[in-house]
């Protein structure tokens, strides 16, 4: 049986809105798209009048060269409403979002650094977790008596069993090099409400800790459908600060 470990769950107000994560990143494109529609609407409507009025202003000659303008001579029709109407929405949403703190750290990302058990001595269960909107990825060492540590992913996609399990998954990271292996599946936790967990076995801390990379990808795959993907920055940091944690042993 493994320890029970204290993983930082991803609190219950940011979990609704993981649905609602892409917004920020996707805010540009939302209301791009809104523009596009207003302009297609706006130019059919416009398109002859426009042309007339250039026409009009050659054929006057009342300056020395052609002068262009857009007809003032426009209607506002309801599609134009409502599109205007849903861009000055999404603009205001994008803005309270940005306003919150909490959101914005898990928008941009960042590493907590504790010990796992709160019985541990110093340099046992050193761990460092890394949490965006995406999930969460734990790298955590053990006690005297193990030299190896815990490689923990928690995600949405990730299966939530109804009971510890033990499943096989494949791991893969930057180097493109795929590890199948033996990992442990955990039940579904109330604090963590529609996000499942996965767990693998690290042989060797100190190797963990050589390997990891400031920038450094991970994707999971359980039975040729990937259940999670995740990247972390700062990864160097992190290390540093796991390092010194387990020296204290």
């Amino acid at each position: 049986m493994l320890p029970r470990l204290l993983f930082r769950p991803i609190p219950a107000r940011l979990l609704s809105l993981s649905a609602f994560a892409g917004v920020l990143s996707v805010a540009a494109g939302v209301t791009a798209s809104h523009a596009q529609s207003f302009n297609e609407m706006a130019s059919e409507a416009s398109a002859q009048q426009f042309y007339a009025d250039v026409q009009d202003r050659i054929s006057a000659s009342t300056h020395d060269g052609p002068t262009y303008y857009f007809s003032q001579r426009y209607e506002m029709t309801p599609e134009l409403e409502a599109a205007l109407e849903q861009q000055r929405e999404d603009d205001e949403t994008v803005a309270r979002l940005r306003a919150d703190p909490v959101l914005m750290r898990y928008y941009a990302g960042f590493w907590d650094h504790y010990q796992a058990r709160d019985d541990a001595a110093p340099g046992e269960f050193c761990a460092a977790t890394y949490v965006n909107l995406d999930g969460s990825i734990t790298l955590t060492g053990s006690d005297r008596r193990w030299d190896g540590g815990l490689l923990v992913f928690i995600g949405k996609d990730i299966p939530q069993p109804e009971a510890f399990r033990e499943i096989t998954a494949t791991l893969t990271q930057d180097d493109g090099r795929p590890a199948t292996v033996r990992i442990y599946n955990l039940p579904a936790r109330p604090e963590m409400a529609g996000h499942g967990t996965l767990i693998f076995a690290v042989p060797s801390m100190a190797d963990a800790l050589a390997g990891m990379e400031d920038d450094q990808a991970f994707a999971v795959s359980i039975e040729g459908e990937e259940v999670f993907r995740m990247a972390w920055k700062d990864g160097r940091e992190a290390r540093n600060a796991l390092r010194r944690c387990v020296r204290q042993r």
